[in-house]
């Protein structure tokens, strides 16, 4: 799968994007009192872009960014001041899906990031709550540079707001030296009952030693269990908030099945983080383990430590179906908070420039959220199998939606899966509570 392949199936499992992000800016009059003010920074019509604060531009006042990889941050911003020498970059390190709930607490009390980056299914409800701005005139820019799947997802009223950094979807990567050792082949399974089959001899708790790996109590991790079962959220383009869908018999068999596989990958969700399952994929003692191409970097790493080669495929099939997994995309957004809404904008663009795509895709391995023409500038990145890889499973894959109601469909959802996998609760059990966790929070939502 080359570039140009690859760039389409994201392209075309995301078209329904499009349409999503308008569906939450009914608080469009609330941001538009912040984005009066900004509509007139002053252009720099030769350069096409805006023309910074002076404060920030001579290094009194510095810029404060929010990003979720230090590698990430350190290249960017050694590039951004490669052509800005004077200006200050403060970086915190800060999770990309805590972004937006840091932001609501932080941004109007003046201690938010001037650029921070978040999941698009935020920005649905980041409209509503007023936190992000206007790209303003980079508009027409960010039109033509990204994907338009990925365009689709910050666009409200005509007015870009965001620029969109990568595009991705879980996966599954998997040893090909352990596996080579273990059964004798080194492809990836097309069937769950394959990883089934090799724990009943592989697993061995007290060494904690797993087949498989992933951050189970993360339900944009485990959604690829419920949609093997037919649960489909919000419904086929995602905007239904009608279809919440957690007391469906879906829904039901999804968590009968991941239950039924908890022998398999035998720790309590607390255990199961992101970063202890990469690591100890990384030690190359782990034949499976389902994540993002965020963890492409580490496992990298971690091979060439341990001397094992690694590949990433499409996640096998559960009692007969293709799990689908949700696909997104990561957003830079400027606040509407920011004191220095020009720089802010500035540094944004420069996210998802040639620069800072060549950054993105050499500290991460992730995929830039650019069309194929810009793509292609990217050293290495046509010819790379690992995000061939990705873009395999993509083509099972669901766009997470960007409705407002989907702020209040993680937290349920989350729990529902955990007290499943825990077994404080029988799937009923479960599924009761998330219908009522949902119900409590769209009430307290104003719903």
């Amino acid at each position: 799968m080359k570039l140009k392949s690859m760039f389409a199936v994201f392209a075309t499992v995301s078209l329904s994007l499009g349409a999503l992000a308008g569906c939450g800016s009914s608080k469009d009059t609330a941001n538009s009192a912040k984005d009066k003010k900004k509509d007139d920074l002053p252009w720099d019509e030769q350069a096409k872009g805006y023309k910074m604060e002076e404060e920030v531009l001579n290094g009194e006042a510095p810029l404060k960014v929010w990003l979720d990889n230090d590698d990430y941050a350190n290249a960017i911003i050694e590039a951004f001041n490669a052509k800005y020498p004077k200006v200050k970059i403060e970086y915190e390190k800060v999770g990309a899906v805590d972004t937006r709930a840091k932001m609501e607490l932080d941004g109007e009390a003046g201690l938010g990031a001037d650029v921070f980056v978040q999941p698009h299914d935020g920005i649905g409800a980041s409209l509503e709550s007023a936190i992000i701005g206007p790209m303003g005139q980079y508009t027409d820019q960010i039109k033509d540079r990204f994907l338009d799947s990925s365009v689709g997802t910050v666009m409200s009223d005509g007015q870009a707001y965001g620029v969109p950094i990568s595009t991705e979807s879980v996966a599954l990567f998997y040893n090909k030296t352990l596996l080579k050792e273990l059964t004798g082949s080194d492809a990836a399974p097309t069937d769950w009952s394959q990883i089934s089959e090799l724990a009943k001899t592989y697993n061995n708790k007290k060494k904690n030693q797993w087949t498989v790996r992933w951050e189970v109590g993360n339900s944009y991790m485990s959604y690829f269990f419920l949609s093997a079962n037919g649960y489909d959220l919000f419904g086929k383009d995602g905007t239904d908030a009608s279809k919440i869908g957690f007391d469906t018999e879906e829904a039901k068999a999804g968590l009968e099945a991941l239950k039924a596989v908890r022998p398999e990958w035998d720790v309590n969700s607390a255990d199961a983080t992101n970063d202890t399952t990469t690591l100890e994929f990384a030690k190359g003692k782990t034949p499976f383990l389902i994540t993002g191409p965020w963890a492409i970097g580490d496992v990298k790493k971690g091979a060439e430590k341990n001397k094992f080669e690694f590949g990433i495929a499409q996640l096998p099939k559960i009692n007969g179906n293709q799990p689908v997994t949700f696909s997104g995309n990561q957003i830079a957004n400027v606040s509407s908070y920011s004191k220095h809404p020009a720089a802010a904008r500035v540094f944004a663009m420069f996210l998802g420039s040639k620069e800072g795509a060549e950054a993105l895709y050499k500290t991460t391995g992730k995929l830039p959220a650019l069309k194929e023409q810009y793509a292609s500038e990217v050293p290495g990145l046509s010819d790379d199998v690992l995000l061939q890889g990705v873009a395999a499973q993509a083509a099972f894959s669901k766009p997470m939606p960007s409705i407002p109601e989907m702020a209040n469909w993680w937290d349920p959802a989350k729990n529902m899966i955990v007290n499943v996998w825990d077994g404080l609760m029988s799937p009923e059990e479960a599924q009761k509570k998330a219908v009522e966790d949902f119900e409590a929070l769209q009430s307290g939502a104003g719903k």
